[in-house]
């Protein structure tokens, strides 16, 4: 049935049909979670509108259908970001949103204000729930570690010949087991690769290219959230979202254009829409940011994804002509060892914004798949995908001049110019 929580005419159309087509209600689930910018149709801040005035305006429309088939239930999914929050009932009112402001880090912030108002939600309506048959709950959905995984599984059991190519040896090691025992696959192979040394990328390239005849398939799938240096000296997000990727592509490219049709899917994130790259610090400072607090990490991971989409949007221009496409994706919202780099007090910052990060891993490997196995999407060469369909970029995630730019610095700084 057809719902659009950001509109509250729709809301109410979706109500009066249930109402009218269905005799029964014993569960509601308020499942729907976004972390975007912009207005609702009806001048409502989208996260807070869609996020918990949505799901408000139906559970009380249902409410009595619900206590006509008691005992049921209701049961809002939240997120342990509402501990991090507070509501600005003052900006509420003049604002009609939770905050104002539209960096990453207010996102964010409004983001987590949201999922409390999920659990105040909650509160409430189950002291205006008490002496009926209707009962409420709040949750946090949790989660695993390892889009990485999870791709790697799903095309083992399609039969391919799968490369994990990993820094940790024993952790590979339990992970190709783990592919092994669900998959029945004995092609899954460990080759070492460290994102953080430019030498060990050329290592990896050289060893794949000496013991591997053919590549049909790379996924640029690493990412983090950290302090420090790589061992070349360069920004430690940088190095290993972008840098490391850049170089081992370019080194695998030749092997990749003798495939009959090869593709090179490239992880990013929604996050690249609040990036940007300063050229001027890059050059300086050999990083895309400077500063120590968790919002100036999450900044430098902003800016590293807008990286990823414009290293694909360049690539793709590069490979016209050629029998290998390439695509950005967006793997949606993940939770993940995203922060495992960070130090203890940044923890208190950076884990709970990995914890959002709820949708289990083989979710978030879908899109991934889908650009890496869906037929006839070779035209969308260079494209930016987000639950297994193509989408728009942000304007300066497809700037040609900002995008020639970073790969003729990636280049020098890799040092293949």
């Amino acid at each position: 049935m057809h719902l659009d929580l950001a509109k509250l005419q729709s809301v109410r159309s979706f109500a009066e049909s249930f109402l009218k087509r269905e005799a029964r209600l014993d569960i509601l689930i308020n499942n729907a979670g976004i972390a975007i910018d912009g207005k609702t149709e009806d001048g409502f801040g989208m996260i807070f509108g869609v996020n918990h005035l949505g799901p408000f305006l139906l559970t009380l429309l249902l409410l009595e259908r619900l206590k006509e088939c008691g005992p049921s239930r209701i049961v809002n999914v939240a997120s342990r970001g509402h501990r991090m929050a507070s509501i600005d009932l003052n900006c509420l009112s003049v604002h009609r949103d939770l905050a104002v402001g539209y960096t990453g880090v207010n996102v964010f912030a409004v983001y987590c204000q949201s999922k409390l108002c999920n659990v105040l939600f909650t509160h409430e309506l189950a002291k205006r729930l008490a002496g009926t048959n209707v009962t409420c709950y709040s949750l946090h959905p949790g989660g695993n570690t390892g889009i990485g995984k999870a791709t790697a599984t799903e095309l083992a059991k399609r039969g391919a010949r799968v490369i994990l190519a990993c820094r940790n040896k024993h952790k590979a090691e339990q992970a190709i087991a783990d592919i092994e025992r669900e998959t029945g696959s004995t092609d899954v192979q460990y080759m070492h690769l460290d994102l953080a040394s430019l030498q060990a990328v050329r290592s990896f390239a050289q060893t794949f290219l000496k013991t591997e005849s053919r590549l049909d398939l790379l996924i640029n799938n690493a990412g983090l959230v950290a302090d420090g240096r790589t061992a070349d000296g360069f920004g430690i997000e940088f190095g290993v979202n972008h840098l490391g990727h850049f170089l081992l592509t370019c080194l695998l490219l030749d092997r990749l254009k003798e495939a009959p049709q090869s593709r090179v899917v490239t992880l990013t994130s929604m996050a690249h829409r609040w990036g940007r790259i300063d050229f001027d610090a890059l050059v300086t400072n050999k990083d895309l940011g400077e500063g120590r607090y968790s919002w100036q990490f999450f900044n430098a991971y902003c800016n590293s994804k807008l990286c990823n989409s414009l290293f694909t949007h360049e690539l793709a221009k590069r490979l016209r002509g050629t029998n290998v496409t390439c695509y950005s994706v967006h793997p949606g919202v993940v939770r993940t060892e995203l922060s495992r780099h960070v130090s203890l007090w940044q923890m208190v910052i950076v884990v709970p914004i990995s914890r959002l990060f709820f949708l289990e891993p083989k979710a978030g490997a879908q899109t991934t798949l889908y650009c890496a196995l869906q037929e006839g999407i070779e035209p969308l060469s260079g494209r930016y995908f987000f639950c297994c369909a193509m989408e728009d970029v942000c304007v300066q995630a497809k700037d040609d001049a900002v995008a020639k730019k970073l790969w003729d610095v990636s280049e020098g700084l890799c040092g293949l110019s």
